[in-house]
């Protein structure tokens, strides 16, 4: 009974998202009366024995991934140095294979872990990591020869921020200290509540709610994949020709008219004084910046998609060939940038020496992996997207049920644990772990002492090593 219990509470605050309050009162309609403390230690047991039962269900998740051909290794860290959050999941399975604390991303830190999963889960056929020097490092010392792939995403961002980092800080600063978002939301609610009594304000009214919608034109990219200030720099620019062009014909209008309120806000952005020219010297260089990005985005077959990106899974041998002769066709375009842009060369040059670097680990091939006894051609993914997300839904589920944007302290201390439960929602896991969700309580009052240790060190319950150590695991 505890152990269900244990679980019907436990799926209802990580799975659910559901505050103690919610639980309390549905635990009271069933007759089951539960203090509030207690619905906190109930939970923190059911993270535990929710890793506990998956430290135990290695052997089943090796034999499935051996099934599959084998796992693509998707290993990403989040936190800051001290105390960071590494998660290796398979690239393939979309499943989260073991979650662990670690000091930092450096070799001597991720190199124990590393080689549990070896012993535990075998070699995989390939890993894609960001550009972190210290992973490289660790990858290739535990696994001599493997296929290592670099991220387009966070490949695209580094050199995202290369090209635009000298520009686009001091150019969003500026925008921003003119003061013209804050006078535009105002003329929005004195609009909005004047209620269109005008042709007039009805036009005023739309060309303010253009500009202030310019953050849609990324569909939620974040900067370098989305230049925020520039996008709303070019609106401003537009609704300000427009209305320069009909406040010259003749007529005549009042100080506070609509036309001539908005006229003088966008003025602060446009109308001649010191810094103006080049402001719009800088937002010029900022979209010639882009057109070089959006260059490198081709190159690598990126599109826009849901945050982070999303990129094509599959590549043939012509494709990749094709790939790396517009990657080829790139760099004597760079080549050919005039001399006079000095600061735009020496960023591209940059650029192309990351491009050259990195060559061989941008274009994933296919790999053949044998599945029950056939051949197989299958692709390898291209970023690491997917586990980003799971670092995501990690600090949603934090806002939800602190109720606040303050989550740091949540996912550094119960990352590990919230992300091997994310298991929980594939419903192919499931059954290979628990048959049903249903049956969960029961599983756990299965779970040996030695797995609930090593649960224990993992969930950060305990001091110690976050795998090693532990007999119930190989060593």
């Amino acid at each position: 009974y505890t152990f269900d219990l244990i679980a019907r509470v436990g799926q209802k605050r990580f799975l659910a998202h559901k505050q103690f309050s919610e639980i309390h009162d549905d635990l009271a309609e069933r007759g089951v009366p539960v203090p509030s403390r207690t619905l906190q230690w109930l939970a923190d047991r059911f993270t535990l024995y929710t890793v506990a039962v998956h430290l135990e269900s290695l052997a089943l998740l090796a034999r499935k991934l051996q099934e599959q051909g084998g796992y693509v290794l998707l290993i990403d860290g989040t936190g800051k140095a001290g105390r960071m959050v590494l998660q290796l999941t398979d690239g393939w399975g979309r499943g989260v294979l073991l979650s662990a604390t670690v000091p930092s991303e450096s070799q001597e830190a991720l190199l124990p872990v590393l080689r549990q999963l070896d012993a535990l889960l075998g070699r995989p056929v390939a890993a894609v990591r960001d550009m972190s020097k210290g992973i490289d490092k660790a990858l290739r010392a535990a696994w001599p020869g493997l296929l290592i792939l670099t991220c387009h995403m966070h490949f695209l961002r580094a050199e995202g921020i290369t090209l635009f980092d000298r520009l686009y800080p001091r150019f969003r600063l500026t925008v921003n200290r003119r003061g013209v978002k804050t006078r535009l939301f105002a003329l929005r609610k004195k609009l909005r509540k004047a209620k269109g009594k005008s042709r007039e304000a009805r036009q005023s009214l739309s060309w303010v709610e253009e500009i202030l919608a310019f953050k849609r034109a990324g569909n939620g990219l974040p900067f370098p994949f989305f230049l925020a200030e520039v996008e709303f720099y070019r609106r401003c620019e537009r609704v300000w020709g427009a209305v320069r062009r009909i406040l010259s014909r003749p007529g005549r209008r009042a100080t506070g008219a609509p036309y001539r309120k908005l006229e003088e806000i966008l003025g602060r952005l446009f109308l001649p004084r010191p810094g103006q020219r080049q402001l719009a010297e800088t937002c010029d260089k900022l979209e010639e910046r882009w057109a070089w990005f959006q260059r490198l985005r081709r190159v690598l077959r990126f599109r826009n998609g849901p945050i982070p990106l999303s990129t094509e899974r599959r590549l043939s041998e012509r494709a990749l060939e094709k790939g790396r002769r517009k990657l080829d066709w790139f760099l004597t375009k760079v080549k050919e940038v005039p001399g006079a842009e000095r600061a735009l060369r020496h960023d591209l040059e940059k650029v192309a020496m990351d491009l050259k670097a990195r060559r061989e680990e941008l274009f994933a091939p296919n790999v053949v992996v044998t599945v029950r006894g056939h051949r197989v051609v299958r692709p390898v993914p291209r970023t690491t997207a997917w586990a980003e997300g799971q670092f995501r839904k990690l600090r949603r589920h934090g806002r939800r049920i602190k109720g606040n944007a303050e989550v740091e302290a949540l996912v550094q201390r119960e990352g590990p644990g919230l992300l091997l439960m994310e298991n929980l929602r594939d419903t192919r896991y499931v059954r290979l772990v628990y048959g049903t969700l249903a049956r969960q309580g029961a599983r756990f009052a299965k779970v040996g002492e030695e797995a609930l240790a090593a649960a224990k060190t993992i969930t950060g319950l305990s001091a110690g090593s976050p795998i090693a150590g532990n007999r119930c695991l190989p060593q």
